[in-house]
């Protein structure tokens, strides 16, 4: 049964026997661990939350899948086991098939580009609007994986040298690099560093901050940095009833910090990337990689097999009932608008 958690300060109730101030407990499921850059973002965002609110908003966290497992969020919010909670649209692809257009393979892999472009895409597309009200939940806000790139055994130089080689690789884009000739894998991050050692698999499809937090760079030294677009469907979304239940001035806070959030999220992925390349360049612990970039007609070739996978995207959101390609020119739109932005004004917290 879904829920709304109010508290009562009992101590001002009994001391002046007058209605006290009530507090709304946000309970909140999230997959992950309490560590590490989203955990101490998510954080950020809970911390705003209460301070703008002066109280009356509190987000209780449950970690750890304590409350609901990964693939179990986006139905336990809409069915009021938790309040709100992080969710990765790849689990749902038929109930957020509008949301997983962020998870396609376009030439979008800057983080604060990305998130924005999705964020407002998200709040403002009518289409998105409904698909989440189908599914029973209100959009919050965003995170990105970053930029999409792959760490091998040995230098890579260009779509020829993946011809049937066995790269672990996952969603449209390992769709696309099947179609590319690799011989795709499917297995979990946690089980990459035993395959590359190995020698199972010669590449992974992944992100720096992934790289080094498994430490891949002590099995395989070479990155090539496709900046092949983001996985971005990947949020923060709220029990439907429980929206609709706030005062007009707790849903104002709420949507100032869920769009505050993408600023905060975007500078410490970008920054942290950027300082984790740098290491790993550097070396640790005697380890070290070397960064490469395949040519421009290599890139072409990729973008190209990316472009395949997000006809295919169309042609499903057709299927059902959504109009693909208008949803995907207005999700373009906006990543160009942000993209012109950025290049004008530079990054907000720089402004």
């Amino acid at each position: 049964m879904n829920r709304l958690t109010t508290t009562v300060i009992a101590g001002a109730l009994l001391a002046f026997g007058t209605d006290a101030m009530s507090q709304t407990v946000i309970r909140f499921a999230e997959f992950g661990p309490n560590r590490g850059a989203r955990a101490e973002a998510l954080q950020w965002w809970a911390d705003q939350i209460a301070s703008r609110s002066g109280g009356s908003l509190e987000v209780e966290f449950h970690w750890g899948k304590a409350l609901l497992g990964t693939k179990a969020v986006l139905g336990g919010v809409a069915d009021g086991v938790a309040d709100a909670g992080s969710i990765i649209g790849f689990f749902t692809p038929k109930e957020l098939r509008g949301y997983n257009i962020g998870d396609l393979p376009v030439e979008n892999s800057d983080e604060w580009v990305g998130m924005r472009a999705l964020y407002d895409f998200a709040n403002e597309n009518a289409a998105m609007r409904a698909e989440f009200d189908a599914a029973g939940v209100t959009y919050m806000t965003n995170y990105t994986t970053g930029p999409i790139q792959l760490i091998c055994k040995s230098p890579k130089e260009g779509v020829d040298d993946l011809q049937g080689v066995k790269v672990r690789a996952s969603g449209p884009y390992g769709k696309a690099l099947a179609a590319l000739g690799a011989d795709v894998q499917r297995m979990g991050q946690g089980e990459v560093y035993q395959a590359l050692d190995s020698g199972l698999i010669e590449c992974n499809q992944n992100y720096y901050y992934s790289m080094k937090a498994y430490k891949q760079y002590e099995v395989a030294s070479h990155v090539v940095e496709l900046d092949w677009g983001q996985n971005m469907s990947f949020g923060i979304v709220m029990n439907k009833f429980v929206w609709d239940g706030l005062s007009d001035a707790d849903k104002a806070v709420l949507t100032e910090v869920n769009s505050d959030f993408i600023d905060h999220m975007a500078r410490i992925m970008i920054e942290d990337m950027a300082k984790d390349k740098a290491e790993m360049i550097e070396g640790i612990d005697g380890h070290s990689i070397t960064v490469s970039m395949f040519s421009e007609a290599d890139r072409a070739k990729l973008l190209a097999a990316g472009k395949e996978q997000v006809d295919a995207w169309v042609a499903d959101a057709d299927a059902e009932g959504h109009d693909g390609a208008a949803m995907l020119a207005d999700y373009q739109s906006r990543i160009d608008k942000h993209a012109a932005e950025l290049d004008a004004k530079g990054y907000p917290w720089n402004r």
